[in-house]
């Protein structure tokens, strides 16, 4: 009889109240040791969330505190501590499928066990942000390239357009830690230097540190080592210009940290510009948003209709000007809102609200 019912009697201890619940203060902090024959370091924040990773690996999975245990991402096991002190934490890993099947009535669960020891983080920090849990995650990342793919010109129906396929762009995705870029080939001269440029920017010693600022702030927050969405694409191409977009949405920030960025190149050298100075002599090579000249902005919202919920119906705002198939586009950041502006304007119209550079570059669009 006892035999037979022992299974149950295991699940009933593990899935109730049977085993201790530390307070969140007694387990906060870094801790490392073992899980099985594994070396493995283990974060632990205040309000029921954590993080490990095997240390020959060095992926981070998360953990969450439910009831008795602390459950890994996806369900793939589960821990449960009993024994704590100030220096040593000891308890179990089970494997969360076991309690899904039949085998659970008639075997033991699988489980390994886990012996941990506190470590004092160097800067004082008693969570999964700190230094004790971070530094070993913060090595220099690999540079990966993606495969080689023609760019699709298809939806640019310009005469220029059509120059453009003559000497056709191919581009590869690159990979740096979570940052997306773009390495392009092709005959123009000025594909080198804007390679150099694109990789300069992909692997920046600033931007890799915003990396990892990022994934301690959510291993603290969440216990998850979320990094920002980034992306890098073409957006326009002719025989003269090649434009880039990149696109970042900020971990934590929800539609918030949607940010846009675009960089043209002259395809002749390489260089950077603005296309923006093309109507505005004073603008910064990297500001993107600008208010429109009055003349310009005059015209377009001449016989705008005003809608009552809406308050940027007299041009006012600050706008995004980039190149397109068809000319220009000026438009406002999408916010959700229904009110944003958007214009589209050929080179023939922009060109009498431009400068003497701009009216020569729009020329060129014609």
């Amino acid at each position: 009889m006892y035999t037979r019912f022992m299974p149950y009697i295991l699940l009933a201890l593990l899935t109730n109240l049977a085993l201790p619940v530390f307070a969140d203060d007694e387990l906060t902090g870094v801790w490392q040791g073992t899980l099985g024959k594994s070396n493995i370091r283990v974060c632990f924040n205040e309000y029921g969330t954590g993080s490990y990773y095997y240390q020959r690996y060095l992926t981070p999975i998360r953990l969450e505190q439910v009831d008795n245990h602390w459950q890994e991402d996806k369900q793939t096991g589960f821990w449960q501590f009993d024994s704590i002190n100030e220096q040593q934490l000891t308890g179990r890993w089970f494997k969360k499928e076991w309690f899904k099947t039949e085998e659970s009535q008639n075997q033991p669960a699988k489980s390994l066990t886990i012996t941990l020891e506190r470590q004092i983080s160097p800067d004082g920090i008693n969570d999964c942000s700190s230094d004790a849990y971070n530094l070993p995650l913060e090595t220099t990342p690999k540079l990966r390239r993606g495969k080689w793919q023609p760019f699709d010109n298809a939806d640019s129906q310009q005469a220029n357009s059509n120059k453009a396929n003559a000497n056709p762009i191919s581009y590869r995705q690159l990979t740096y830690s979570t940052e997306i870029g773009l390495e392009l080939k092709g005959k123009q001269a000025g594909i080198p230097t804007i390679n150099q440029w694109l990789q300069q920017k992909l692997t920046s010693k600033t931007q890799l540190e915003e990396t990892f600022e990022t994934r301690r702030r959510m291993l603290a927050r969440v216990g998850q080592a979320i990094a920002d969405e980034t992306g890098a694409e073409i957006d326009f191409i002719n025989q003269h210009w090649l434009s880039v977009r990149f696109y970042r949405w900020a971990a934590g920030y929800g539609a918030g940290g949607i940010s846009r960025t675009y960089t043209s190149f002259d395809l002749s050298d390489g260089k950077r510009f603005n296309p923006w100075q093309w109507f505005r002599s004073d603008a910064p090579l990297d500001e993107m948003q600008h208010q429109l000249p009055d003349a310009l902005r005059e015209k377009l919202f001449a016989d705008m209709q005003v809608y009552e919920d809406c308050d940027n119906s007299d041009g006012s705002g600050y706008f995004y000007l980039t190149l397109s198939p068809k000319g220009i586009e000026i438009w406002e950041t999408p916010n959700g809102s229904g009110c944003e502006n958007e214009f589209t304007l050929s080179p023939t119209d922009a060109m009498p609200f431009a400068t003497e550079f701009g009216k020569s570059q729009l020329k060129l669009m014609e």
